[in-house]
């Protein structure tokens, strides 16, 4: 009995995901799989590429904390995802252009925004037209790993095969290959590989 309404549950959501996506004209591979109900807004564009996995519900990715729900909120700009990416309860705002690479990880509840959302004057805050927030395009080379609730700010290009500690804030460019964490986050080591040696730092969880 629970195996049927699992099933009809998937069936629902399959239904759901395949509508938002036709509505919201998003350009993905039949590979896309997407477990659980992900979140579209706005009228921004949106790229995927081959193989894309995403976890929009809590049993996908039990262990990932705080809203499981992946939304993306595009109210202009472009949002490109690469192949073979995978990612769990993430949030994405882009008001300008947010490029993710090929086989890059994002962990549970990962935030990624290339604006501030608002305007830093507090004089235009919350004023209607005038409250124009700043935006910089984000880029996240491949092959990066993003640990679990961490957060990458407006304007930040992560390189490729670099690795974000979980609950980073990532405020600066990361170099390839590098090792960053904390708050606000810094280079603590190299990352695992014939080109970039052995160091035993494991920030991401």
């Amino acid at each position: 009995m629970i195996k049927r309404l699992l099933r009809l549950l998937d069936l629902w959501d399959g239904i759901w995901n395949r509508i938002t996506l036709r509505r919201k004209h998003v350009k993905y591979d039949r590979s896309l799989r997407i477990h659980g109900r992900i979140g579209i807004y706005g009228r921004g564009q949106i790229r995927m590429g081959k193989n894309v996995l995403i976890n929009s519900r809590e049993s996908a990715n039990p262990g990932m904390g705080g809203n499981p729900r992946t939304v993306f909120s595009v109210p202009t700009g472009e949002l490109v995802i690469g192949d073979d990416v995978g990612m769990s309860g993430v949030s994405i705002l882009c008001a300008d252009r947010i490029t993710i690479g090929n086989r890059v990880l994002l962990g549970g509840g990962v935030k990624i925004m290339d604006s501030d959302a608002h305007s830093l004057d507090y004089e235009k805050r919350g004023r209607g037209a005038l409250d124009v927030p700043v935006t910089r395009p984000v880029e996240i080379g491949d092959d990066a790993f993003v640990g679990a609730h961490a957060m990458i700010l407006k304007g930040v290009t992560i390189g490729s095969k670099a690795i974000i500690g979980a609950g980073s804030v990532v405020t600066h460019d990361v170099p390839d290959g590098e090792i960053w964490a904390g708050n606000p986050a810094r280079k603590i080591g190299m990352a695992p590989g014939k080109e970039h040696g052995n160091e035993t730092v494991d920030p991401v969880q």
